[in-house]
């Protein structure tokens, strides 16, 4: 019993990785977007559009921030408490 609570906290330590992975690299690609809008806005005259597009960017990069799993140190996560099933 004691090696099967073992290996479900690994199967679960390596899932909770992969996840933080898939995390990591959909924060980057929405970065990359937020940065290329930036760009783009750059080049926009001052006015209500661009004011608001501003307010959009600002939205988007603390969005970002909070999707990305880098935005935190990392740590193992808690194994959720229950008899594994074999």
């Amino acid at each position: 019993m004691e090696e099967a609570r073992v290996q479900y906290a690994e199967a679960y330590r390596v899932g909770h990785f992969e996840a933080q992975e898939a995390a990591w690299r959909h924060a980057t690609r929405l970065a990359e977007y937020v940065s290329a809008v930036h760009n783009r806005v750059e080049t926009m005259p001052p006015g209500q559009t661009r004011t608001e597009s501003e307010e959009w960017i600002n939205w988007a990069a603390t969005t970002v921030e909070c999707l990305d799993p880098l935005s935190t140190p990392p740590r193992l996560p808690d194994i959720p408490n229950h008899e594994p099933t074999t």
